[in-house]
Order: C-alpha cells, then structure tokens, then sequence
C-alpha cells in the first residue's frame, strides 16, 4: 500500500523535515487538496481515480510541498507585517487620543474663561500643530492621514495669525477659511481611520465614516440656523446643531480610544 494518496514517497521528500510532515496518511493532513480530494471521494490513493491523468493537482504534486510551504512562509511575513504595522498605528493614535483632550480644554478656557484666554489660544496652537505632525508621521505608513495633517497644521497656523490680526474684517476672514480647512481636515481623518480599519475592525471602520456624515449635516444646519437666527426655528436649529457638533466631539474620542485599542490588539496577536 502507498504511504501517500499521490504515490510519492515520503522517505525522499526533501520538504518533509522543513514541513514538519508526517505523511498524510498518518496524519489526515488537511493542507494537502490531493489528500482532501481522495478522502472525500472515498479512495485510498489517486491511482482508482478514473480523472487522474486530467487532474492539475495530481500533475502538479511534485511541487505541491514548495507551493504550500511559500504559502505558509507568505502567511507568517503578512502577520509579522500586521503586528509591525498595528504597534505603530496603535502608538500614534493614542497620540492622538491623548492630544484631543487637551485641544477641548483649550476650546473650553477660549470660549469661557476671557481672562486666561490668551493661556488657550497658546495651548490650542500647540495641540493643532502637534496634532498635524502626529497625522503626518502616521501617514509615513498609511498615506490617507496625510492632506489631513497638512490641513491641520494651516488651521492651525490661521488661528495663530488670527490672534495678531486687529482688523476685525481681516480676522474674521481668516477665521473662516481656517473653520473651512478644519472642515475638509476632519473629512480626510474621518476617512483615512476607516481605511486603516477596513479588514480588521468593519465595524468600527463604518462608524468613522457615518461619523464624518453626520458632523456634515450638524455643519449643514448650523450654517441654515445662522442664516436663519433672526426667527424662532433658525436659532433652535443652531442649537440642535452645536448639541450635535458636541455629541460628534465626544464620538470622536471614543472612536480614538477604540482605533488604538484594536491596533493594540493586532499588534500583540
């Protein structure tokens, strides 16, 4: 009786020690389709198969062992790459996990503490320009992060300058065009977390995505309740929108903590 289903011997099978196989006889191998395909149509080797002489697998079972073997050694160099890849994305998002709470405090003393205001204009120049730098490190190993560091760091820089600026027209110009880039920033970050996640975490990687559609449509409303602020129904849209700009924020952290987790987790698979 034959050692292998194929006919080929073992005993000269220079694969065998470097596979760590054991015949696939003796051990039911499942990675052999050759083994897998007598087992199921119930022969004891392929020579009682009338197809045998058409068969790809059975002519190419010669080289069958080195074809699996590349397999496995390609799987190997894939994981080491996902585990390489996960550490360093999971590293640069907790960046920029940590640096999103201190930006808020900044917004926060801007907005509601005028006597230290210039103490939060400071800390929130400093929070985009790192901010930018972190995006653009990260897209040294996922290119989608790049037009959002770049637009982060022109905000950034825009709501510097704006600080220095007395005239009031000017001001508010630069004002706008730095609320714009922030806009498209967060488009191009929204979009490049969902992409990094695509194929480890779909789940996480579509919220990024319906996350980025709803801070367009609380962006969308607030612009028609300013439009509208003069009667009762534009302002109250302006507030659902501010809520909702709020809520987006928070979303937005927790979608950071939970990025760097799953990489974290790749990276230590």
């Amino acid at each position: 009786m034959s050692e292998t289903y194929c006919g080929k011997s073992c005993q000269t099978c220079g694969y065998r020690a470097e596979t760590s196989c054991r015949g696939c006889l003796e051990e039911a191998s499942r990675e052999c389709k050759l083994a897998l395909c007598c087992r199921q149509k119930g022969h004891k080797t392929c020579d009682s198969c009338t197809y045998n002489t058409q068969c790809g697998m059975y002519r190419g079972r010669d080289t069958a062992p080195q074809y699996r073997l590349a397999q496995k050694k390609a799987e190997l160099e894939y994981q080491q790459e996902l585990r390489e890849r996960g550490s360093f994305l999971a590293k640069w998002i907790w960046v920029l996990f940590w640096l999103f709470i201190p930006a808020n405090i900044a917004s926060v003393i801007v907005q509601w503490m005028p006597s230290i205001q210039v103490v939060g204009y400071l800390l929130d120049f400093a929070c985009g320009v790192v901010y930018g730098v972190v995006l653009l490190r990260i897209a040294s190993r996922a290119e989608g992060y790049r037009w959002a560091g770049i637009l982060i760091l022109i905000t950034a820089l825009l709501d510097g300058g704006a600080i220095f600026i007395s005239n009031e027209a000017l001001a508010l110009t630069v004002s706008l065009c730095s609320a714009i880039l922030s806009f498209f920033s967060c488009y191009n970050e929204f979009n490049a977390h969902a992409n990094v996640l695509e194929g480890v975490d779909n789940l996480l990687s579509e919220q990024w995505r319906k996350l980025w559609k709803w801070m367009l449509i609380a962006t969308i409303a607030m612009i028609v309740g300013v439009i509208f602020t003069v009667i009762v129904i534009g302002a109250l849209v302006f507030l659902a929108a501010i809520i909702a700009l709020l809520v987006i924020g928070i979303l937005k952290l927790v979608y950071l903590f939970r990025t760097a987790q799953t990489f974290q987790d790749v990276a230590a698979r």
